[in-house]
């Protein structure tokens, strides 16, 4: 069976790369995932500690370069926005392409540290959330048209 290919999105890496440290958890081997962002994050240990605190170390995890051929390669892309800030980002060349839109809280919209240190682990949360229905989504059969 050929794996799929699920691409994470973000506008900064750190949310799209949490959402693929805990897709890793599912040890679902037809699924391949990647994370993707326009741009890189300026300091993501916070969002690294966050998710140590659940045992999950994304250390070392890069996001892939955002490029044609990994939208086009993708059979389904998570986009991954918080809706105050972002106003609904869309992929070039994904118009043909299946996308569920993640509308979760970023915190580095934050100004305060510890304002902001409470919403990576709150975000961390949520996205263990979106995760957990991702993988019943991905598991259930398409509905019968």
């Amino acid at each position: 069976m050929k794996s799929k290919n699920i691409l994470f999105f973000s506008t900064s890496n750190e949310l799209s790369i949490m959402a693929e440290g805990w897709a890793s958890k599912l040890n679902e081997p037809a699924l391949n995932f990647i994370s993707t962002s326009f741009d890189k994050a300026l300091d993501p240990s916070l969002s690294i500690e966050a998710m140590k605190e659940v045992n999950i170390d994304i250390t070392d995890k890069e996001p892939a370069s955002l490029a044609p051929k990994l939208i086009n390669e993708a059979d389904l892309i998570v986009n991954i926005y918080d809706s105050d800030y972002d106003q609904g980002l869309t992929l070039p060349l994904a118009s043909d392409k299946k996308v569920l839109y993640w509308d979760i809280p970023n915190p580095a919209y934050c100004k305060d540290v510890i304002e902001k240190w409470a919403a990576y682990q709150i975000v961390c949360d949520e996205l263990a959330g979106h995760v957990k229905q991702l993988e019943k989504d991905l598991k259930s059969p398409p509905p019968k048209q």
